[in-house]
């Protein structure tokens, strides 16, 4: 592998958003780790990016599996011995309604893959990151965690916890050279999109390749962002 490329971890990188930034991120010159439930979305992802001329690596992983999210550190670690870029995107919906309906079952899935999930990304590529000179970690969250929302449930508070979570470890890295941003995409046209809003005209909204472009835009900016939440509505 050339030495020059940069390496990416993708997670959610089956469809959606998460599979268009890493067909674009390949494109720049970074090889992409990508992982999700699916392997069937994963291998699609892959086929795109190899169609492009970019590389990239597969990884199956259940974003709750915690000690899953650790073997692939260290694997990575072993392979390439630093991390450039972490793009935290892997989530769920679970369902839309009174809080008081949501079952509890649900209810810790969703704060399990939304919010836990990232707490173990963050401490398994803490260290892999900083060995990076390029460091960049971005989090895609949603306005729903910062505006209380009425029927949007776990959801809600799982962002609501991952934008506090994430910026406190940019306060905590506010002298080293890694670059943290919290990403609230808007409106887009994703599955998870269509199951929140189904009577939505979906051709109206941004596609997922349009989001990924100003994700990747943000990405390769020369200035570095500390403990910043950046709404795309607004680029």
């Amino acid at each position: 592998m050339d030495e020059a490329k940069k390496i990416a971890l993708i997670t959610g990188a089956s469809d959606g958003i998460g599979s268009e930034i890493a067909i674009e991120l390949a494109k720049k010159k970074t090889h992409v780790i990508i992982t999700g439930r699916k392997l069937s979305g994963l291998e699609i992802t892959e086929d795109k990016i190899k169609s492009n001329g970019g590389t990239c690596t597969i990884a199956q992983l259940d974003m709750t599996d915690f000690i899953g999210i650790d073997r692939l550190g260290i694997e990575i670690f072993k392979r390439w011995g630093k991390l450039d870029i972490l793009i935290a995107n892997a989530a769920i919906l679970g369902t839309l309604g009174p809080i008081h309906h949501q079952s509890s079952e649900e209810f810790f899935d969703v704060i399990n893959i939304n919010l836990l999930s990232n707490h173990r990304l963050i401490r398994s590529f803490d260290s892999l990151l900083k060995k990076s000179n390029f460091s960049k970690a971005l989090f895609l969250s949603s306005s729903v965690g910062s505006i209380p929302k009425p029927f949007w449930g776990a959801y809600a508070v799982s962002k609501s916890g991952l934008d506090h979570m994430v910026k406190i470890w940019a306060e905590e890295n506010k002298t080293n050279n890694l670059s943290i941003t919290i990403i609230n995409p808007g409106k887009t046209r994703t599955k998870m999109r269509l199951k929140a809003m189904p009577g939505e005209i979906q051709n109206t909204l941004p596609s997922a390749n349009s989001v990924a472009k100003k994700i990747i835009n943000l990405i390769f900016l020369d200035k570095k962002q500390k403990n910043i939440t950046v709404d795309l509505n607004d680029l």
